[in-house]
């Protein structure tokens, strides 16, 4: 079912591809809408030059997925004790889910920025925890779902709360969690593109606000199909991920 649903899509894209190359190159070569593809493919140099793009892009990527990575496993480890929800650290946690609902999360990015305009780290303090407290929520609303049976099986054993948790808990949640990190992880690139073109220091945000600047058309089309690439391979990535590692439950 999912290659029958798959393959209409990916056609879908192979015409737009075509009508673009179609239209721009011999139809309306000169237009300030879209770039004939022959001066995309000629813009790769320039930015590989003028825009730093090997930096930029490793600027961002490395901020993305190191910090879902990481916002990950600490929940993973600390989950014995996230799942209570009465302790001061959640209920803290927690209460920034409730403006969440109100304040967006780039508002957030832009108090970040203004109080530390020139650190480097700032970025991936923010799309970590923007992972972190995604992930945490999302666990401990799973949680209470957790099929009683095998919790009654595991305390028969002789199996104490941590050991409930990481054994059973852990495992019939993290499917629902792997489907929560592919939302997530499109939310992350849009945070942090945004938040790297209001700095603009690094990442392929930057490069956006700089070709913006410089009303570069073709390399804001050219970033523009970078970001949409290694977003899809990163899609792609999480999805061989859940197949190797989290098969064991559909949702």
């Amino acid at each position: 079912m999912l290659i029958k649903k798959t393959k209409p899509v990916y056609y879908l894209v192979l015409t737009y591809f075509l009508l673009w190359i179609i239209f721009s190159e011999f139809i309306l070569p000169v237009n300030k809408i879209l770039p004939k593809p022959s001066i995309v493919l000629e813009s790769f140099p320039a930015l590989w030059n003028y825009y730093n793009l090997p930096s930029n892009f490793l600027a961002t990527i490395s901020t993305i997925y190191i910090s879902l990575f990481l916002a990950y496993l600490l929940v993973k480890v600390l989950s014995p004790h996230l799942k209570e929800k009465d302790n001061s650290i959640t209920v803290f946690i927690n209460s920034l889910e409730w403006f969440s609902q109100y304040l967006p999360g780039i508002i957030i990015g832009l108090l970040l920025i203004f109080w530390f305009p020139s650190s480097n780290y700032i970025e991936f303090v923010f799309a970590f925890a923007t992972a972190f407290i995604s992930i945490m929520i999302k666990f401990q609303n799973e949680s209470d779902s957790a099929d009683e049976e095998y919790i009654i099986s595991a305390k028969s054993l002789g199996l104490n709360e941590n050991e409930i948790t990481k054994k059973i808990i852990w495992k019939n949640v993290e499917p629902k969690l792997m489907e929560h990190i592919f939302n997530l992880h499109l939310y992350l690139w849009s945070l942090i593109l945004i938040f790297e073109f209001i700095k603009g220091s690094s990442g392929l945000g930057a490069i956006f606000r700089q070709a913006l600047e410089y009303q570069d058309l073709s390399a804001i089309f050219s970033v523009f199909l970078i970001t949409g690439i290694t977003v899809f391979l990163g899609t792609l990535l999480l999805k061989y991920f859940r197949k190797k590692f989290v098969f064991w439950r559909k949702i």
